[in-house]
C-alpha cells in the first residue's frame, strides 16, 4: 500500500473517531456489522440459506523510533486482503453436521524486520510472498452425534493444531507458534496444503485430535510457474508428511470463567540435515503447550475482564535453529465502561536460539514486547495503535535494541 493510501486510511480513521453522533447502523455507526451493510437484507438471507461471505482488509504499519542498524527511522507497511465463503451444507444440501470453506488471500507491502535485522517482525501479516494464495478449500463433517469431527481438503496447520489468540501486531504474539520457529515445514495461513484431520470429543470438556499434512516446499514458492506460485495442487514434490497430535481441555472451573489448555506435538516422516554439526539426518518435531484463560469478569458484562495466555514450543534441537519459543500475554477487554469492546494488551515473546548453532555466533535470544490499545469502533472497523520493543535483535548481544511504533487497521466489508 502506498503512503498516500495510508494517509487516506488515517483520514478515514479520524473521521470515524469524530463521528460520535452517527445514527444507529449508519455507515460509521458503532453497531455496523459490515462496512458495506447487509445488501438490503440479501446478505442475511443468504446466510440463512447457508452462504456466509467474508471480505476483509488488514493494514499494519510500523516505524523505527530508536535503535536498529542505522539512524534512518524507516516506516514500512504491509496489507492483506481476504475473500472467503463458508457453506452450511446441511442447509444447502441436507448434509447433517457438514460445513465447508473456500478462501483466497493476497498479501502485499514491505517488512520492517528487514530494516532492523530481527527474527520476528513488527507486522505479523507480512510474509509468504506478495501474491494471491488459496488459503482454504475444505469440507468438515460431524459423526456420532457430532462428537467426531473429520476435516479434509486444503488448510493451514494452525487452523486446527497449535492455534492461539491474535491480539497483537508483533509476529510472535499472534497466532500459532510452531510456524514462527519451524516455518520451513509448518505452514500457517495464508499458505495451505493438502491435509486431513480428525478430532474426537471423548468427554464434555476433553478433545483429542490428530492429522496428516503434506510436507511440500512447493507450497511456499512465490516465483516461477503460475500453478506453483499461487495455487499449487501437485503432490509430486512433497517430502513426506507432518503428523500433529493434540489434547485439548476446555473448562470453566476457574470461577465459571472460560479457559482452554492444549498439549500437543508433531513429527515429520521426512528426515532433515542436522544443524548441530553432527553427521546424519533427523526428523523435524516439536512439543507445545497452549493455555488461554479468562481471569476476571464484570457483573454487567461477562465478556469484560482480564485474559491471559501462555504459549510454549520446544523444537528438536538437532534440526531447528530456534530451539524454543515462549509467549506470555495479557489483555483487558472493556477497560472503560463506555468502550466495552475495546481492550488494552501487553505481551512478550522470546526466540531462544539453539546453543549448538549459536555458540560461535555470540547469539543468545531475541525478546519482542508489545503494548497496545485496540479500538473496536464497530464489528466492521478495528484500530490498534501499539508500541514495540525488540531486545537483542537476532539474538545478537552487540546489536542495538529497537523501539517501534505501529498501528493495525482492519475493515470488514
Amino acid at each position: 500500500m502506498k503512503r498516500c493510501n495510508l494517509m487516506q486510511m488515517g483520514a478515514v480513521s479520524l473521521a470515524i473517531l469524530m463521528s460520535q453522533g452517527a445514527m444507529a447502523n449508519e455507515f460509521w455507526s458503532q453497531d455496523r456489522q459490515w462496512l458495506l451493510g447487509d445488501w438490503n437484507g440479501e446478505r442475511q438471507q443468504l446466510e440463512q440459506l447457508g452462504y456466509k461471505f467474508n471480505f476483509s482488509v488488514m493494514n499494519q504499519t510500523a516505524t523505527v523510533l530508536d535503535g536498529g542498524k542505522n539512524d534512518n527511522h524507516q516506516t514500512r507497511n504491509a496489507n492483506q486482503v481476504t475473500l472467503g465463503t463458508n457453506f452450511d451444507l446441511n442447509r444447502i444440501l441436507g448434509w447433517k453436521n457438514t460445513t465447508a470453506a473456500l478462501s483466497v488471500t493476497k498479501r502485499d507491502g514491505r517488512n520492517l524486520a528487514n530494516d532492523i535485522g530481527m527474527q520476528g517482525s513488527p507486522t505479523e501479516i507480512y510474509g509468504r510472498g506478495n501474491i494471491w494464495r488459496l488459503t482454504q478449500a475444505w469440507v468438515k463433517t460431524g459423526l456420532f452425534d457430532n462428537t467426531l469431527q473429520v476435516k479434509a481438503g486444503r488448510m493451514g496447520m494452525s487452523e486446527d493444531f497449535n492455534g492461539s489468540q491474535c491480539e497483537f501486531q508483533s509476529l510472535i504474539l499472534c497466532g500459532g507458534q510452531v510456524g514462527k520457529s519451524q516455518g520451513d515445514v509448518w505452514y500457517n495461513g495464508p499458505v495451505s496444503g493438502w491435509a486431513m484431520n480428525a478430532k474426537y470429543q471423548f468427554l464434555p470438556e476433553w478433545t483429542i485430535g490428530a492429522g496428516v499434512y503434506e510436507n511440500n516446499p512447493e507450497n511456499l514458492k512465490t516465483t516461477g510457474e503460475y500453478r506453483k506460485q499461487n495455487f499449487n495442487m501437485d503432490l509430486s514434490d512433497a517430502k513426506g508428511t507432518l503428523i500433529p497430535v493434540e489434547l485439548a481441555w476446555k473448562t470453566k472451573k476457574l470461577n465459571g470463567l472460560s479457559g482452554e489448555y492444549k498439549l500437543g506435538g508433531f513429527f515429520s516422516t521426512h528426515d532433515y540435515k542436522r544443524v548441530d554439526g553432527q553427521t546424519g539426518d533427523d526428523p523435524k518435531r516439536a512439543i507445545w503447550l497452549n493455555a488461554q484463560q479468562q481471569l476476571t469478569s464484570s457483573d454487567d458484562n461477562p465478556n469484560r475482564g482480564l485474559y491471559g495466555a501462555v504459549n510454549l514450543v520446544f523444537n528438536n534441537d538437532h534440526t531447528a535453529t530456534i530451539e524454543s519459543t515462549q509467549q506470555v500475554a495479557m489483555w483487558y477487554k472493556g477497560a472503560f465502561e463506555s468502550r466495552p469492546n475495546d481492550q488494552i494488551g501487553l505481551g512478550a515473546g522470546r526466540y531462544k536460539y539453539n546453543d549448538k548453532v549459536a555458540a560461535n555466533q555470540n547469539r543468545d535470544d531475541e525478546i519482542d514486547f508489545e503494548l497496545n490499545y485496540t479500538l473496536q469502533w464497530s464489528p466492521a472497523i478495528m484500530l490498534r495503535p501499539n508500541i514495540q520493543y525488540i531486545y537483542q535483535p537476532l539474538g545478537n548481544k552487540q546489536a542495538d535494541d529497537v523501539w517501534t511504533a505501529g498501528v493495525s487497521v482492519r475493515v470488514n466489508f
